[in-house]
């Protein structure tokens, strides 16, 4: 399977796994792959699956775009390809080995089986599930209900333990860690958004946001409150800080739960069923919000979805079935 890794003054910004036949370049939010750049127009270039080959093709627009050092109008891509558009680096690898040497594993999950007892009865969750995660993805884990896509993203997220086999986060095993270890990882390194929100519904926007970090013993109070300014205004809801939950629209809320998710500054966001609760409209504006965040912030989304707009958006969709990866 090819990638493309996606860097910016030398810093790995993004790794794309290549699983479709077309892809769109520039920065529009359209695109499935997005350089949000005054530089880069707004559809710069594609790359195209033919024949067993993917091609680049320049579609003419603003300063054009250089493959190892040249402009070109269509090339067929070799792995190790250099790609240039404007300040951005693109790297063409043929060999999925290549790109996981590169760009390293922010999550590793090594031969997962999850079971539950009901009973007598054992359920299986997950059947030997092994993947990596890398910094900068937007990915999805996708699947109908029973799929197991909540079980993983929940074994990912420290909630719950595997019956077997291995997950690291950042390099840490988490097999073994005490409760308070496993709840510092959450606290600092991970972020939740959840499809019932889970806001705290006496607390205002600002205090649900502010909640985490008064669990950081290491952030003072000027900094916990320029955080909350700085992450209401990032997902729009300043002018309604001081709103109570019950106060906020389905996509308000959501926001709440977005800017509360990031204000610990975490590696990874888990984002279970983020657009299940709202309606088509304001799904797609939590959607694009998101993305945008991956783009500028270079934060990792993990989602568990069912919803056919999420995978059309994710850089990479990791199909579930019956608790097994499907092929």
């Amino acid at each position: 399977m090819a990638s493309l890794l996606i860097k910016q003054d030398q810093q790995i910004l993004h790794n794309i796994q290549l699983s479709r036949t077309d892809y769109r370049i520039g920065s529009a939010s359209e695109c499935e792959i997005q350089l949000p750049h005054l530089g880069v127009s707004p559809r710069h270039a594609n790359i195209t699956w033919v024949d067993g080959f993917y091609y680049l093709e320049d579609l003419g627009r603003g300063n054009g775009i250089l493959l190892n050092g040249e402009k070109i109008q269509r090339a067929q891509l070799q792995s190790g390809d250099k790609i240039t558009v404007h300040c951005f680096q693109l790297e063409f690898v043929a060999d999925e080995e290549i790109a996981v040497e590169s760009a390293a594993a922010i999550v590793e999950v090594q031969s997962v089986n999850k079971e539950y007892y009901l009973g007598k009865q054992t359920v299986t969750a997950l059947l030997n599930i092994s993947l990596n995660i890398h910094k900068g993805e937007f990915m999805a884990l996708a699947g109908p209900s029973g799929s197991g896509k909540s079980t993983l993203l929940n074994l990912i997220g420290c909630i719950d333990t595997p019956t077997s086999g291995s997950i690291l986060i950042e390099g840490q095993d988490i097999s073994g860690k005490t409760p308070d270890e496993l709840a510092d990882l959450r606290l600092n390194t991970l972020g939740f958004v959840f499809q019932t929100f889970n806001l705290l519904p006496v607390l205002s926007a600002w205090e649900n946001v502010e909640y985490p970090l008064l669990q950081m013993r290491d952030v003072d109070k000027k900094t916990r409150q320029e955080r909350v300014q700085h992450y209401l205004n990032m997902v729009g809801l300043e002018p309604y800080a001081h709103h109570r939950p019950n106060e906020l629209s389905g996509g308000q809320r959501q926001r709440v739960a977005i800017a509360r998710a990031l204000a610990t500054r975490p590696s990874i966001i888990l984002a279970d069923e983020p657009t299940a609760n709202l309606d088509h409209k304001t799904g797609e504006g939590i959607l694009m919000l998101m993305k945008d965040i991956n783009q500028n912030e270079g934060t990792t989304f993990v989602f568990s979805t069912h919803d056919a707009r999420v995978m059309e958006m994710a850089g990479r969709v990791i199909e579930l079935a019956d608790g097994q990866m499907v092929a």
